[in-house]
């Protein structure tokens, strides 16, 4: 995933933190919406395929803790940042025991922003990593069982199939060198018997 492809809602009804925060993040060239309060951001969430919400706590329509439980209900991978200048500890816990991300008081610090969202992108990241390395462990393991009918087989594309996903599998760690070209010699071997 590239940064432009993460894309982060800013929901807050105070104009100038909105522009100065989406201009923040688009300098680090991240994709940015922006929302002047909870209703039209629970409206995006439900359009736009949203990584990161950095909400407001205080807005008219819906609050950021509404703009919360839509996120999550929306993405449950979503990261919802909540941004208050009513910062005490409840609410900061009640965020977080609702799912949030995290929770900044105002004013905050321009590192912070950044820091945040560069976390939750490589978070993100890491989410998308995990989920193809599930997908192609079920593959494979599903797969299994055939194993041994794709070597004795006599078509070279199902082999050569079988070894490009264990290529894939040593790529990503899963297999050592060693596995793999044992694995890669024992489907050559098969295909030639």
């Amino acid at each position: 995933m590239k940064k432009e492809e993460f894309r982060i809602l800013i929901a807050d009804d105070d104009e100038i933190a909105r522009d100065v925060l989406s201009r923040i993040l688009q300098d680090e060239g991240f994709s940015v919406l922006t929302a002047r309060d909870g209703l039209e951001a629970i409206g995006l969430l439900r359009k736009e395929d949203i990584r990161l919400v950095i909400t407001d706590l205080k807005m008219p329509g819906a609050d950021g803790m509404e703009v919360l439980r839509s996120a999550l209900r929306s993405n449950p991978d979503a990261m919802v940042v909540i941004l208050t200048a009513y910062g005490t500890l409840d609410i900061a816990l009640e965020a977080i025991k609702e799912g949030a991300y995290d929770y900044l008081a105002k004013p905050f610090k321009v590192e912070e922003i950044v820091f945040l969202a560069t976390k939750a992108f490589e978070r993100a990241q890491t989410i998308n990593e995990l989920r193809e390395l599930k997908k192609l462990l079920r593959d494979t393991y599903r797969d299994i069982t055939v194993i041994n009918n794709i070597a004795k087989s006599k078509e070279p594309s199902i082999v050569t199939d079988w070894i490009e996903r264990i290529e894939r599998l040593r790529q990503k760690g899963i297999l050592t060198d060693e596995e793999a070209e044992i694995l890669k010699e024992r489907l050559v071997k098969g295909n030639e018997a």
